[in-house]
């Protein structure tokens, strides 16, 4: 299949799109789970891998959780979230009912994993709600690395083939300050699927 590049006004439409149902599901999903209002930014859309150079400017924290998912059926899109492992640590302690944790072992782990798990489908499901696209998820898939790894061409082949679009947004709990840091990666054509879905 070929593929059309999306356009300035397509790109600013599919922002505010992606916008949407981060603030009307994930958003809400994740203040849920944390127990206190979250704030969300979408920063920018990349339309390379190579130009996503900033990313540094939003952790200074060298190690990183990091957990990958992606859906498949109707429309190809993957989500990568990145927290600082501070917060990662905030995160699975109020999960966890603990009023702070060392470290995160399995259980830790897996409740960052599920985190990640609830906001994907809360994300995926305003999408189908909008489009009438159906989607089936992937297993989360959890890492500890460092910035530096995450953006290595390896790492950034597989999780953002070249000439995909990668969307970044912020989200923020308001109390805590636990940062969540999530990428919306797909290509053109899966785009403009979100574009051009019929009412």
């Amino acid at each position: 299949m070929s593929t059309t590049t999306l356009n300035q006004t397509e790109l600013c439409s599919l922002e505010n799109v992606l916008d949407s149902y981060v603030a009307q599901k994930t958003a809400i999903a994740l203040s849920s789970l944390l127990g206190e209002s979250v704030t969300h930014n979408l920063k920018k859309t990349h339309t390379e891998i190579s130009k996503i150079d900033n990313l540094q400017d939003f952790l200074n924290d060298l190690v990183l959780c990091s957990v990958f998912l992606h859906g498949g059926g109707d429309v190809r899109l993957g989500i990568l979230y990145s927290i600082p492992e501070n917060d990662a640590k905030k995160i699975a302690a109020k999960l966890m009912c603990m009023e702070k944790i060392d470290e995160l072992d399995d259980l830790g782990k897996s409740a960052i994993s599920e985190v990640a798990n609830i906001m994907s489908g809360s994300f995926f499901n305003a999408m189908s709600d909008h489009t009438g696209l159906k989607v089936d998820l992937s297993t989360p898939n959890f890492a500890v690395t460092s910035m530096s790894a995450l953006l290595e061409p390896h790492a950034s082949e597989f999780l953002c083939p070249v000439g995909d679009l990668v969307t970044e947004v912020e989200l923020n709990g308001t109390s805590s300050d636990i940062r969540v840091h999530m990428l919306i990666i797909q290509d053109h054509n899966n785009a403009r699927k979100l574009l051009n879905y019929k009412r």
